[in-house]
């Protein structure tokens, strides 16, 4: 599809916060945003400013609050120095924002008895909005993975944390620390859901392991490669 038939709508940037050192929390707010209509683990397409043109590129939703007309969007920083990036660090109040209509690639399978949450700091923001989206008598299990404590991702409120470990000065490419974490849980035997959302060759290790380790369908793990070294994150490109 070209750019030109891409739907859009304008958002307004209402707050900006830093939740840790890697990660911003952007509030926007728009006409159009109380009729958008999401499933959790939900992103959408942000049209970026770079230069004489236009970078698309992709955000997790965080919360959907139609009654107030708010989106929020929660932002790993990194160290590329891609519009994206550049966006992220200086994005300001009242600085306005094209959006496109939320896609889900990922979503929650409601019927499974359990679900299971795997996923680097990136990922743990789709995914941990997924975990609040069901009830909470649903068991869940899982990990995440981050550089240090200080990077671990705020959940919800109320919500029983899942567990962080920390790769440190580790690769996060294939990271061995998660797949070790993972390993090392205790997970209920039956028919479960997997979620996994991270770099892409670690998602890779995560999926091979539940599969020829633990025995589990490759239908009931669903993957979301956020990012590959050297590529920017899935879904981006430019506006022609």
């Amino acid at each position: 599809m070209s750019s030109a038939r891409r739907a859009s709508m304008p958002t307004r940037v209402r707050s900006v916060r830093d939740l840790t050192p890697a990660m911003r929390e952007i509030e926007l707010v728009g006409p159009d945003v109380p009729r958008l209509r999401m499933r959790p683990g939900a992103h959408v397409v942000a049209r970026i400013p770079d230069g004489d043109t236009i970078a698309r590129r992709v955000y997790s939703v965080w919360r959907h609050d139609p009654r107030s007309s708010l989106l929020v969007l929660r932002v790993a920083l990194h160290d590329a120095g891609g519009p994206g990036c550049t966006w992220a660090r200086t994005v300001t109040v009242d600085n306005r924002l094209s959006i496109e209509p939320p896609r889900t690639k990922i979503t929650i399978d409601e019927s499974a008895r359990f679900h299971l949450f795997i996923g680097d700091e990136t990922g743990a923001v789709p995914l941990l909005a997924m975990r609040a989206a069901l009830p909470r008598a649903a068991a869940t299990y899982g990990v995440f993975e981050t550089t240090d404590p200080s990077d671990e991702v705020p959940d919800f409120e109320g919500r029983a944390p899942l567990p962080w470990v920390h790769r440190g000065q580790a690769p996060a490419v294939a990271s061995r620390v998660l797949l070790r974490a993972v390993q090392d849980l205790d997970l209920p035997t039956g028919p479960g859901a997997a979620y996994l959302v991270g770099e892409s060759d670690t998602c890779r290790l995560l999926q091979r392991h539940l599969v020829e380790q633990r025995g589990w369908n490759r239908h009931a793990i669903r993957v979301q490669q956020q990012w590959a070294p050297d590529r920017p994150g899935f879904g981006a490109g430019r506006d022609d």
